[in-house]
């Protein structure tokens, strides 16, 4: 009873020593508001973008590739004898676009500048002469869509995977754990490694053992990324709501979405993914002397190695490697339930993946408490990989 309730002083500590509600808030007001610029500007970019820009041809132009370019353009038609005058007027305004179609069916295109506007020409002219060959060669149009049309497949499957709203709240939940490991990360390392500097966690340990203080900590700072995780989880669902305002789009579209066996099972596998990364990066924190002048701290960025391998399962959720990575610890987080939401994956396999993570982090949680307690007193010279594993060999 004694080492739940210190460890609990330990994990409520840690909590609230690193989770400020008035710093969420501000956060979210910060993101709201970054949210309001890129959307509003992103409108703005785009109406500039849709802008219809104006293109000079030819009076005997042919009138099908006049209405093909008026598509995208606002015509000027002028006569050859204006083009000499027109060139020298694009080269003092610095824009503007002659085309010409040669008698070879071929096109000169006249411009101040390349833009992004000439991919478009390009296009439209690319349709306006499979049109023109298609009706020199004398082939019918509706027969030929008809030849070139793909043949009709209807397929029935035994097995139909979730909705597709289901992956979307897998990949969710995955964004949202590799966010709250990251958090994680940077309270992990300024806690212990500043502790240590400061010659605090000695006077601790010498009050509670060593193991008390790790399980602590990573509860602690565990907490504090699933508190900021709740948090960005309840900015979504106002972000949700905020958008079937706006667009008009029904607000039962998000039940799609609430997939409560989904939900419950995404959760429990991020909890333990943070709780397994958090032990781990307590464990290297713990080796750290000097964070300034640590080569390990770059190790920050190790998790994210992990979820990204998990997405060369989508393809194939059954081969092989698939179900290696929904078992092996350090990607089963992320590719058990994208595989689950992927493919027909039996009840037994997650519950094993699951165990199989559980228990990964209870060896975690102990090496961590033993590396720390014999790299407390380390000062000056960082330890190498191998001088820990020695000394935790023999202690």
């Amino acid at each position: 009873m004694n080492y739940f309730k210190q460890v609990l002083t330990v994990t409520w500590w840690e909590y609230t020593r690193f989770y400020k509600l008035k710093n969420e808030l501000i956060g979210i007001a910060t993101f709201l508001a970054i949210f309001l610029v890129f959307n509003f500007g992103s409108r703005f970019i785009a109406k500039t973008f849709d802008t219809r820009h104006e293109i000079t041809i030819l009076q005997n132009t042919d009138p099908l590739l006049a209405e093909k370019l008026e598509t995208r353009f606002d015509i000027k038609w002028v006569s050859k004898d204006e083009i000499p005058a027109l060139k020298q007027q694009m080269e003092e305004e610095k824009e503007g676009m002659l085309l010409k179609k040669q008698s070879d069916g071929s096109f000169v295109l006249f411009a101040y500048k390349q833009s992004r506007r000439v991919p478009t020409l390009e296009n439209l002219l690319h349709e306006y002469t499979q049109v023109t060959r298609l009706a020199a060669s004398g082939i019918d149009k509706t027969e030929f869509e008809f030849v070139m049309e793909p043949p009709l497949l209807e397929a029935e499957f035994i097995y139909e995977p979730g909705r597709g709203q289901r992956p979307v709240l897998a990949y969710f939940f995955v964004g949202l754990m590799v966010m709250a490991i990251f958090l994680s990360f940077a309270y992990q390392f300024t806690a212990i490694t500043g502790e240590k500097m400061l010659k605090i966690t000695e006077q601790i340990v010498s009050a509670i053992k060593p193991q008390v203080w790790m399980d602590g900590k990573i509860l602690g700072i565990t907490l504090t990324g699933l508190s900021s995780m709740i948090t960005y989880i309840i900015l979504s669902i106002l972000g949700g709501m905020v958008y079937f305002i706006v667009t008009g789009a029904s607000a039962a579209m998000i039940i799609d979405y609430l997939h409560v066996p989904a939900i419950i099972l995404f959760l429990a596998f991020t909890l333990m993914g943070i709780l397994m990364w958090n032990a781990i990066m307590a464990a290297i924190a713990s080796i750290i002397t000097d964070p300034n002048n640590s080569g390990k701290s770059s190790l920050m960025m190790f998790p994210i190695v992990f979820v990204i391998l998990t997405f060369a399962i989508i393809g194939e959720p059954d081969s092989s490697l698939a179900v290696f990575l929904s078992w092996f610890p350090l990607t089963s987080p992320s590719a058990m339930p994208i595989r689950w939401v992927a493919t027909e994956v039996y009840w037994y396999e997650v519950l094993g993946s699951l165990i199989v993570l559980t228990a990964t982090f209870y060896f975690l949680r102990k090496l961590a408490a033993k590396i720390f307690r014999i790299t407390i007193l380390i000062s000056g010279k960082e330890p190498t990989w191998t001088e820990v594993w020695k000394m935790a060999r023999e202690k």
